[in-house]
């Protein structure tokens, strides 16, 4: 009987405890409200503790009806909150500001940040598309220090950008830096989608690049696109729309009587006739009709606001065997200019899988089309032409006809019509570009992996541009009221052109990466590798003329009659061994070293193979007991120190050592006799251009990212350039051979620094950059002038020991002649036997009393220092960014349409309506003078034509807003956000006229403008 009362007394006690067992229950999120699997919840109280499953959520037993929970996720800040039992609650990690713990992808492998011992810097996708422009290039402009990225033009699909890592490495070979992608060479980045790109790394010194070897002396930028995580599957759908407008314009003299009574003064300054009669600049003048007698804008005509769109669709996730990400992308770009359109499909497909808890095998396969539409006139090109109409004609008749006008008056026609142009034929790009991969890796054993890739990349472009006859007619009738006919200008040639052109590249490397520690404390990771390349590119064109009509463009349409046909194929290839040592002792002393032995097709065969290497050492201050005890607060403080030799396969010229013979006829017995002939001449000894690295860097981080900042000094010498001899005469009868005849060197600074902290549920974070480096040549075999892009007038180009590559070489100009006296006491300068008042005034810098050429001083064509800068927000929901963009000190050559007034009648710049004249004796505009040949301006390069193109721009303003959570899931989403996102939205700046962003290489004022871009979009997940 007692034992049975003790029994029942036990079971209620039993009951009672389990009646006393709470449940502690809820979902783990990030700050975009994504479920966060694997989190680890624990009870503060017990130690009991568990982890979410693959929706976030958890469930955890507690004593009493509150308990206090602590919850964590690698990559997030850690807290611990007092939980309620019977209430599901939401927790929201935020991501953890620190990113020492950070791993960064290098050459053939990855690195956690704190260990990196060379000049490396890292971007984030997530950055990237925060900015509306399509173009991946673009998007990295100046997002890390020392890297230099120009864009050329805002043309859509085309509008291809120079890109420099710390500064220019050689004469005429290429200095763009080495890309790839997963870890494949490709071209460029201009046909990846932004949404598909998880980060990007760019190497600047030897120690990081030198494991590419002989492609790596430009720097080299690896991207890795987006990867599935296991645990975590993901619906996500996005989309944009934008409106796109040119940034600026030039302020050109629009008022016709302004104009036409401006032009006959300028030809007569220059003894010519005038085109106009004093009766129709009055009928302009006084005019009542403004579409027979208009002020016609041609800058409002051609340029409108236009229309970009994309669109994405990807689906991530996978198991503990296999993940995926697969995307699908589509982008369509209208453009400013009429017939300027682009259209771009991506596909993105990663997959990985273990096959066993040793082999992992997978792929990725990343495709584009690109589909491209221009008129068959485009760039600059196009743009002059839109320079060039005057205001005293429109478009088309104004007869409503639709026929298209090229001058109001016959003398005033210099040029073929922008409309002429827009609505001829055009020419249209098709390009088609395949990244294919298929790696596997084995863990061989404990701390040995070998990897294996192999990869094609293949690109076909169709081109086709098509042509035909457009009438032009005068814009005023004649005496019969008859509008005349002009001409059928407007084309090149008559009929179609068509080109396909191929570029397939077969990688194929296989690497061996051992880890160890030894004695706990010594951390040691060994890279030893093999790598193949070769690449054909074929190419064929052909031409025929003659079609029946406009609307026929297929070649056979043509006449066989006078057909042309072309066509040839390059090959190059490369073989490689390359390694790595990484050793660390307690990750606080570093070191690493590479080496890579190249061989190329490119290079003579007695001096093909070259040895390649890099080494660097780092000391983390921050874990010496004695920095810790005195500066609690650094979370890191490491000094680097790097040294290395790189080299440039891209020289130019596939097979410079080699005779090229080309084919001739003979007179050979009263008949031609086909032969060759032998062309240049060639040194068989051409060898590698070699370039020797040094860096010193300090990286700092205060209380885990409060601030952070990081230096480098460096010097990049170059030696060995190769480029053609300018000392072979011309009566030698054959071309000077390329050899290694020149050396270079660029030194410079760069810093970035950085602040974010968290207040409450306001976050906030600044950064900054700047890199400034100057550049000379030290070795050349003599003194040299050139020209820049070889046209009459434009500067001269000196390269000479001890100044920058190529700076401008011209006459300074310090003024203008107010009379004949001051012309007449100034000293001789050019052309002084025909100046008159209103010329340019030539400064006599050596006091000689003549201007000669032994006046003329040097400009460096290279910027003072590049610097960005820009902040984030955060607050419930709401984010801001703005990112300014700068360049300082950068000169350049400018002139042509849009700066000389009256180039074939076009209307002058606003500027020359404060022209020098006797009633206005200023020395900063000369008198209106005609074209671009006028002695006394345009008789010799000076000063006058040298443009400031500093600026500093608002690149990008963005703003998103994330809905809450409990309102995502009433439409069963992870996480909705809504965005507006500006680019390039204020420009500062002292040029005059149009955009100052432009190509280093291009001395026209006329060039496509960059664009402005104000888009709103969604992001959505399920």
């Amino acid at each position: 009987m007692k034992f049975t009362f003790l029994l029942f007394f036990f079971s209620l006690a039993l009951t009672h405890v389990h009646a006393q067992k709470k449940t502690i229950a809820g979902i783990v999120t990030n700050a975009e409200n994504e479920a966060l699997t694997g989190a680890s919840i624990v009870l503060i109280s017990s130690g009991l503790s568990t982890t979410t499953d693959s929706k976030g959520r958890f469930n955890l037993a507690a004593d009493k009806d509150t308990a206090r929970i602590a919850i964590s996720f690698v990559g997030y800040k850690s807290i611990e909150i007092v939980a309620t039992a019977g209430q599901a609650i939401t927790i929201q990690l935020e991501e953890e500001i620190n990113t020492l713990g950070e791993v960064i992808l290098v050459g053939y492998g990855t690195q956690k940040k704190i260990n990196l011992t060379g000049a490396v810097a890292t971007v984030s996708g997530k950055e990237l598309v925060k900015r509306p422009a399509p173009n991946v290039t673009n998007l990295l402009q100046g997002r890390v220090a020392g890297l230099d990225i120009r864009q050329n033009s805002g043309q859509p699909g085309l509008g291809s950008s120079d890109i420099l890592v710390r500064g220019r490495g050689t004469f005429t070979g290429s200095s763009a830096p080495l890309i790839l992608v997963d870890g494949v060479a490709v071209t460029s980045l201009n046909n990846l989608a932004p949404e598909d790109i998880a980060d990007v790394t760019v190497l600047k010194d030897a120690a990081s690049a030198s494991i590419y070897g002989s492609r790596a002396a430009n720097g080299v930028i690896l991207v890795s696109t987006k990867q599935g995580v296991k645990g975590k599957s993901v619906m996500e759908y996005s989309t944009s729309i934008g409106t796109s407008s040119a940034t600026v314009l030039p302020d050109l003299v629009y008022h016709s009587a302004t104009y036409m009574q401006m032009l006959n003064d300028a030809r007569a300054r220059r003894g010519l006739g005038a085109i106009y009669t004093q009766p129709q600049i009055e009928a302009y003048r006084n005019a009542t009709d403004n579409i027979q007698y208009p002020n016609f804008n041609w800058l409002d005509f051609a340029f409108k606001n236009s229309t970009i769109m994309n669109h994405r669709l990807g689906f991530s996730g996978g198991t503990e065997k296999t993940t995926y990400n697969l995307s699908f992308n589509y982008l369509t770009q209208d453009g400013i200019l009429p017939k300027n359109d682009y259209k771009r499909y991506n596909v993105l497909l990663n997959l990985s899988t273990k096959v066993n808890k040793r082999v992992t095998v997978g792929g990725t396969v990343n495709m584009s089309y690109e589909d491209i539409i221009q008129p068959w006139l485009s760039n600059q090109d196009l743009v002059l032409l839109i320079y060039h109409g005057g205001p005293t004609y429109g478009a088309y008749l104004p007869d409503g006809s639709g026929r298209i006008a090229v001058g109001a008056y016959r003398p005033e026609s210099g040029q073929r019509s922008f409309t002429s142009v827009i609505n001829n034929g055009g020419q249209t790009y098709k390009d088609y570009t395949v990244n294919a991969q298929a790696f596997v890796n084995v863990d061989l054993v404990k701390g040995l992996q070998w990897q294996t890739k192999g990869a094609i990349a293949f690109y076909n472009r169709e081109y086709r541009n098509r042509q035909f006859e457009v009438p032009q007619y005068l814009y005023q009738p004649n005496a019969n009221g008859e509008y005349e006919f002009f001409d059928n200008s407007g084309s090149n040639f008559l009929g179609l052109q068509q080109q396909m052109s191929q570029s397939v590249t077969k990688t194929l490397y296989s690497t061996l990466t051992y880890n160890t520690t030894v004695a706990d404390d010594h951390n040691i990771k060994a890279l030893a590798g093999y790598e193949q390349i070769d690449n054909r590119s074929p190419f064929l064109s052909g031409m025929r003329t003659g079609f029946p009509n406009s609307a026929l463009s297929e070649i056979n349409a043509g006449l066989p009659v006078n057909q042309s046909t072309a066509g040839n194929t390059q090959e190059w290839a490369l073989q490689s061994f390359f390694g790595r040592v990484n050793y660390d002792y307690k990750e606080k002393y570093l070191l690493e070293a590479n080496l890579r032995y190249d061989g190329s097709s490119r290079i003579a065969p007695a001096n093909r193979w070259n040895l390649y290497n890099g080494i660097s050492a780092g000391w983390r201050l921050s874990e010496e007991e004695f920095v810790q005890n005195t500066l609690p607060f650094l979370s890191d403080l490491k000094l680097r120190a790097s040294v290395g030799t790189l080299g440039n396969q891209e020289i130019g010229n596939n097979y410079a050592f080699q005779d090229i013979l080309s084919t001739t006829t003979y007179p050979f017995a009263g008949s031609l006799t086909p032969g060759a002939i032998k062309t240049r001449l060639v040194d068989p000894n051409l060898r590698w251009e070699d370039t020797k690295i040094s860096n010193l860097g300090l990286d700092l981080v205060i209380q885990r990212g409060l601030f952070s900042a990081s230096v480098d000094w460096y010097t990049k010498k170059t030696s060995g350039i190769i480029t053609q001899r300018f000392d072979v005469p011309a009566s030698m009868g054959l071309s000077a051979p390329i050899s290694n005849i020149g050396s270079m060197e660029n030194y410079g600074w760069e810093f970035e620094l950085g602040h974010q902290n968290r207040i409450g549920k306001f976050s906030y974070g600044v950064n900054a950059r700047l890199s400034a480096y100057k550049n000379k040549v030290t070795n050349v075999l003599a003194r040299s002038v050139g020209n820049l892009g070889g046209s009459a007038g434009g500067p001269d180009l000196l390269t000479e020991i001890g100044l920058p590559f190529q700076s401008f070489y011209l006459y300074e100009w310090v003024g203008v002649f107010q009379n004949q006296a001051e012309i007449d006491n100034w000293a001789k300068q050019p052309n002084s036997g025909v100046l008159k008042p209103g010329d340019l005034k030539i400064a006599d810098r050596n006091g000689n009393g003549t201007v000669g050429p032994e006046d003329r001083m040097t400009i460096s064509p290279f910027p003072k220092f590049t610097y960005s800068f820009g902040f984030n927000a955060a607050w419930k929901g709401f984010a801001l960014s703005a990112f300014f963009q700068g360049v300082e000190g950068q000169n350049m050559f400018l002139k042509g349409w849009g700066v000389d007034p009256f180039i074939q009648n076009s209307p002058p710049p606003a500027k020359f309506l404060n022209a020098w004249s006797p009633s206005n004796p200023t020395n900063k505009v000369p008198a209106v003078y005609y074209s671009w040949d006028y002695a006394g301006v345009a008789g010799y390069p000076s000063t006058y034509y040298m443009n400031d193109l500093s600026y500093l721009r608002l690149k990008n303003l963005y703003l998103s807003y994330t809905i809450p959570k409990k309102i995502a899931d009433r439409i069963s989403s992870k996480g909705l956000t809504l965005y507006v996102s500006g680019d390039n939205l204020i420009t500062f700046t002292n040029f005059e006229g149009a955009d100052p962003e432009r190509g280093i290489d291009n001395t026209r004022f006329a060039t496509f403008p960059q664009v402005k871009i104000l888009t709103a979009g969604a992001n959505i997940k399920f």
